[in-house]
């Protein structure tokens, strides 16, 4: 093991942290809009309803891809061995903290949100209840049983807690050397909570072991979870709302760019936060460089993966599958918002990541990461609504309720994640991968200095 670099000033910092004034206060009113443009839409569409449990849908699955992919990042930085992540790995891990609170939303939604599917016998949509009669008989039986109300709930919620708890016991593994000696350093002033939670151990070097044993044995069990629940999710949550309408990749594409949202989400925590949480040290241009080099492949797969569901639905021409991509690529009322999509997840951050340099510097960096995050929000509603309103959504009270629902789900992760980083240490920091192997070398371009 290398030399342990001088880790008291991280810990110090933990000291009294609080989440910065403006954006505790950004995002507590943020929450306040949700709530409201959602009780708005709820009453006031004149709808029953359906529109405003869309855009909560469009919310719960966009805060839970980030907080999974977070864990995801932490996980894949694990199970590769890699060094380059470490710096932003605790960061990646505080996501995490936002999942349980993420199951307690999805169990509102599926208590009462599940009037917006059409083959529910109690929607409230105009088009339901729908005829779940398929093309063979051998079909009927399963696709009923397996699009019942009760059946549904439990899947959903059984399997997202099975991947809580795989995570939860990950996480636990990952932080418990680092409160150890936290604990160590600080004395009286660490949480009371910290001794609870390492079960009063002491002895840094035994905890550090154990923790790296079975953060490596869990690797392989959460990423399979994580691609079946979030697969899973994305047949039953999204796909299941055109209940006519199929995509064997479309579980794979959706839990691929929830990996690059969480991706494009730690750029943005890692650099707002860079010197609140003291990290200036250690996240430096070349971590950030690596980032976006992941997060430039992530937006060429999603294109890809995009373009290869929508090529066989083009080319087989059969109506149950055409009428999805119609209704959102065809119709002046969805169009616009697919083609909002192809720019802001494919040409606009495509075309800037190719820049070396701008992955390199904090606030363009920023700007990138903040586009496809809100990209990917544009994916997600174009994938919700269009199922669930008929009308035109081009008004102000659609995007009232669409916007302000979002920024009460971003703004209650944020609170979340925010308070979890002023609570424990930013940064891992009795990884023994957090500083360079002595043996790398790292070869720059003539530009590196730009």
């Amino acid at each position: 093991m290398s030399t342990t670099p001088d880790m008291n000033p991280v810990i110090d910092g933990i000291v009294g942290r609080k989440l910065p004034g403006f954006i505790s206060t950004a995002s507590f009113i943020a929450i306040i809009v949700g709530v409201v443009s959602f009780l708005f839409g709820l009453f006031a569409l004149g709808d029953g309803g359906a529109y405003a449990w869309g855009a909560f849908l469009v919310g719960l699955v966009y805060t839970l891809a980030i907080a999974q992919g977070g864990v995801m990042f932490s996980v894949l930085m694990t199970g590769t061995w890699a060094r380059w992540g470490r710096p932003v790995k605790r960061i990646a891990e505080s996501f995490g903290f936002f999942l349980p609170v993420g199951w307690i939303l999805l169990l509102v939604f599926l208590l009462f949100g599940l009037k917006i599917y059409a083959w529910n016998p109690n929607t409230i949509l105009s088009i339901g209840p729908a005829d779940l009669t398929p093309h063979s008989p051998e079909a009927i039986a399963s696709k009923k049983i397996w699009l019942s109300s009760t059946f549904f709930v439990l899947r959903q919620l059984i399997l997202m807690l099975i991947l809580i708890g795989l995570d939860g016991l990950y996480l636990y593994a990952s932080l418990k050397p680092d409160l150890v000696m936290a604990k160590q350093r600080l004395g009286s002033k660490a949480p009371d909570w910290w001794g609870q939670l390492t079960g009063g151990a002491t002895n840094v070097e035994t905890t550090l072991k154990e923790s790296l044993q079975t953060q490596s044995f869990l690797v392989p069990f959460i990423a399979v979870a994580y691609a079946l629940v979030f697969s899973f999710m994305a047949f039953d949550l999204i796909m299941s709302l055109s209940p006519w309408w199929f995509s064997n990749m479309f579980g794979g594409w959706t839990f691929m760019s929830s990996f690059w949202l969480a991706l494009a989400t730690i750029g943005m925590v890692s650099m707002l936060g860079l010197d609140w949480l003291g990290l200036r040290r250690w996240i430096t241009p070349e971590v950030t460089h690596d980032i976006g080099k992941l997060m430039l492949a992530g937006c060429m797969f999603w294109a890809y993966t995009a373009y290869a569901q929508i090529l066989p639905i083009w080319y087989t021409d059969m109506p149950e599958e055409t009428d999805f991509l119609l209704i959102r690529m065809r119709l002046p009322e969805w169009s616009w918002l697919a083609q909002l999509v192809g720019i802001t997840c494919f040409i606009a951050p495509f075309t800037i990541l190719l820049s070396r340099g701008i992955k390199k510097m904090r606030w363009p960096f920023v700007g990138i990461c903040g586009l496809i995050m809100v990209g990917l929000f544009f994916e997600r509603s174009l994938l919700v609504l269009p199922s669930i309103w008929f009308e035109d959504p081009r008004s102000w009270d659609t995007a009232v309720v669409s916007v302000g629902v979002w920024l009460g789900f971003v703004g209650l992760f944020t609170q979340v994640v925010g308070q979890a980083l002023c609570r424990i240490p930013p940064l891992a920091i009795t990884d023994p991968y957090l500083e360079p192997h002595p043996w790398d070398v790292h070869v720059h371009s003539l530009d590196h200095r730009h």
